[in-house]
């Protein structure tokens, strides 16, 4: 049986940290998807087996194009699935594409790794034994403020993802919600940080139009 091995990758960007259980799941695809060429290089290279057949699949990619990318993994008996960091799926593009993958008849495995959610989580200090994810807001702005309206009647704890460009506009936007939060960039890198507080003391500390990877958790009203 075909087989498509899920990964998490690491969320610092650094493959040469990766354990031996990913390298050899590498080792027995042929082929590697992932959202970036760039980073499919690197990881490769980490783990020594750069000749590996190599295809993208990102927020960019049509159903034709997985449709297509589905017709090349029929052609491999063991094809692998990463993202740029953390684990495919959840808030990544993929999970249509896995979702093919089992109606072709692939036996999905995962290779479990690390996720900015629950790293992002364990470092806020709120309440996590149930929490919301509320992934990405929509660009719309009538959906997008819908979005903000939903994460502020959820009782629970919420994370919340947004693109680096956008961190200095989304704790304006949820400026509104009068509960404690965190904001921590950089996840597992040297030069991570968290800030905690309102939203309003957030947005005053972190740097004017900061450009890195963040994960925003919103503590919860409930236990």
């Amino acid at each position: 049986m075909k087989t498509l091995y899920i990964a998490g990758t690491s969320i610092s960007g650094d493959y040469s940290g990766s354990p031996a259980y990913l390298f050899e799941v590498v080792e027995k695809c042929t082929l590697v998807i992932g959202e970036d060429k760039k980073n499919l290089g690197r990881m490769l290279a980490a783990s020594g087996f750069r000749d590996r057949e190599q295809m993208l699949l990102n927020e960019h990619s049509l159903d034709r194009d997985k449709d297509f990318l589905l017709e090349i993994a029929m052609g491999h008996e063991n094809v692998l699935l990463m993202s740029d960091s953390g684990t495919p799926c959840v808030a990544d593009p993929g999970y249509d594409f896995v979702n093919k993958a089992w109606e072709a008849g692939f036996n999905v495995i995962s290779v479990p790794g690390p996720s900015s959610i629950t790293a992002a989580l364990s470092v806020s200090g709120y309440f996590s034994e149930r929490f919301y994810f509320a992934g990405f807001p929509p660009k719309d702005v009538v959906l997008r403020k819908k979005f903000m309206d939903r994460v502020m009647n959820n009782k629970d704890t919420v994370v919340v993802f947004e693109r680096p460009y956008h961190a200095n506009q989304l704790i304006e936007e949820v400026s509104f919600i009068s509960r404690p939060m965190s904001m921590s960039f950089n996840l597992g890198m040297p030069d991570e940080i968290t800030y905690r507080g309102t939203a309003k003391e957030i947005a005053a500390a972190i740097p004017e139009k900061v450009k890195k990877p963040f994960v925003l958790v919103i503590a919860g009203t409930s236990r």
